[in-house]
């Protein structure tokens, strides 16, 4: 039952977003042939505005993943399926881990779309070079492989503080979206602000957090201190996204209010 779940949530999900997909994917080729058109004028104009639409392409996708699993997670816990939801042969337990998981998988898909649009569109020497000299003595891979864990394990958090808010906001009589959204949203910044003092603090024991928040940017970024602060900065999200998981559930299997 736990499968078929997950089932229903992705194909519900994803038969709306493939349609961001393929056009995230169409600009992105776009791009990438752009760079043979002339240098005429449309070949001029192209250049400069494919480039805002990728981005923005590459925006929506990740967007539209976070609302959809929102939507789809109230709509059918809280909302008029909820009904049918909350008499299938489940625990409520297995079905916010259903809604958990297809979460996951649904923002693993779109963050990897964005990934492959981006290399597609953008991917060149001069990058390579570009992201080479900001860190000295540079390991490449690591870097690359860094910023994207941590990246997604930020909008892992975003949806996280979502579900979470939508649970807690739920929980209440009335404008219920309304605290949703306030409580998300007051949360959100709240943990931010938290991890941000956090790694400060780490900071006085250790030299490398230290130089990242005290360095100049002319001065560069040693690669042991760039592996450092990822390493705290993955850790803390993972610390923050297991809490969120197990404080949601805890509250869901508490009891639900169908509207």
């Amino acid at each position: 039952m736990l499968r078929k779940l997950i089932k229903y949530d992705l194909l519900w999900m994803n038969r709306t977003l493939i349609i961001f997909y393929v056009i995230t994917f169409v600009f992105a080729i776009l791009m990438r042939l752009g760079e043979n058109l002339t240098d005429s004028v449309i070949g001029s104009l192209l250049r400069h505005i494919l480039p805002g639409f990728v981005i923005g392409a590459m925006v929506n996708v990740i967007v539209n993943a976070a609302i959809r699993i929102w939507v789809r997670f109230r709509q059918n816990c809280y909302k008029d399926e909820a009904y049918l939801t909350h008499t299938l042969p489940i625990t409520r337990a297995q079905l916010y881990d259903s809604k958990v998981f297809s979460a996951l998988i649904s923002t693993v898909i779109a963050v990897a779309v964005v990934i492959m649009c981006f290399f597609i569109a953008f991917w060149n020497n001069d990058m390579y070079e570009y992201f080479c000299s900001l860190v000295e003595n540079a390991d490449m891979s690591f870097i690359i492989s860094g910023v994207l864990i941590t990246a997604l394990l930020e909008i892992v958090y975003v949806i996280a503080v979502g579900l979470f808010g939508l649970v807690v906001g739920h929980r209440r009589n009335n404008n219920r979206v309304l605290y949703s959204v306030v409580i998300g949203m007051i949360l959100y910044f709240a943990l931010q602000a938290i991890l941000l003092v956090v790694i400060y603090c780490i900071g006085f024991f250790d030299d490398g957090i230290k130089a990242m928040f005290s360095a100049s940017p002319d001065d560069g970024i040693s690669f042991d201190n760039y592996r450092t602060l990822i390493i705290v900065a993955d850790t803390a999200y993972l610390v923050l996204n297991a809490g969120l998981y197990f404080a949601g559930k805890k509250l869901f299997e508490k009891g639900v209010n169908v509207d």
